[in-house]
């Protein structure tokens, strides 16, 4: 589905935002709740409640636009 910018009108395309891990790149997530501190890992995660995340991105004036999408995508 094509989604327009709300700030200039121009057209937005569909992209990730990678998260660098050690050695590893992720696309972003979204994770429900306050974020705690983990002593190992930085965050504690609860994947349970992670859901994947859909960024767009003005071709025009570069707006960020990010949708976490529905468990079951």
């Amino acid at each position: 589905m094509a989604k327009t910018c709300t700030e200039c009108g121009g057209a937005m395309s569909v992209g990730v935002v990678v998260d660098h891990g050690y050695g590893h790149n992720y696309p972003e997530r979204w994770q429900k709740g306050e974020a705690e501190k983990s002593f190992w890992t930085g965050l504690k995660e609860r994947r349970g409640e992670q859901r994947d995340v859909e960024t767009w991105c003005c071709d025009r004036c570069g707006l960020l636009r990010s949708y976490a999408l529905p468990k079951d995508r």
